[in-house]
């Protein structure tokens, strides 16, 4: 399979499976207010379900990670004006790809836990890498934007977008009143990643 094409499925698939996967398997009372205890009680109402949710959530987002990855890889090697910010974009990405591998274990723990007080404490762990992950994000987002827009090398609205989404998941830390906007850049996140797969794609057929 050619590098092009990998990236593109990693990046269009990818994003498909993990929002199936979370929005509508990935057992969540969906409440901002939600405690660790809500969430591992969710999770641990239904193992299985769970389970697939989490497969679907997190493995759809490993494999955009690595398509974020693949592109950076190749903007950085082209030496071009946005190859500095595409180095450091590649390396954000690996973070997460690792960062994503590790919490789906800490959750999976969490549905297999045999008490509330177990599931509850691993959830905390959990959660309290999501401000590690956002913040990640938004400088992957952040770098990989300004290097898209430098380099020309993807439409610049595409660039544009992936700037907005990773100043909307820095700001979102800010505050817990801001939240929504992370929820914002992850959804932005998502468009620019079907949006790099398919600009991939044609490229593929030139």
């Amino acid at each position: 399979m050619q590098l092009k094409m990998q990236t593109s499925l990693m990046l269009i698939i990818g994003t498909v499976v993990s929002l199936i996967g979370w929005m509508f398997i990935y057992p969540d009372s969906g409440s901002m207010d939600a405690t660790a205890a809500d969430r591992a009680a969710d999770l641990m109402a239904d193992p299985d379900l769970s389970k697939v949710g989490m497969l679907m959530g997190f493995g759809g987002m490993g494999a955009v990670f690595v398509g974020f990855l693949n592109i950076s890889r190749k903007m950085a090697s082209g030496d071009g004006a946005g190859a500095a910010y595409a180095n450091i974009s590649a390396l954000l990405s690996v973070a997460l790809f690792v960062l994503g591998t590790l919490v789906i274990g800490i959750e999976w723990g969490v549905a297999e836990a045999g008490s509330a007080a177990t599931g509850t404490a691993l959830m905390q762990i959990s959660l309290a890498t999501e401000t590690t992950f956002t913040m990640s994000c938004g400088f992957l987002m952040l770098l990989l934007g300004i290097g898209i827009i430098l380099e020309k090398s993807f439409h610049i609205v595409i660039g544009g977008l992936s700037v907005l989404a990773g100043a909307l998941f820095l700001i979102g830390n800010l505050s817990e009143g801001l939240a929504m906007g992370g929820f914002i850049a992850w959804l932005a996140m998502m468009v620019v990643a079907v949006a790099l797969g398919v600009q991939t794609l044609r490229s593929t057929d030139n």
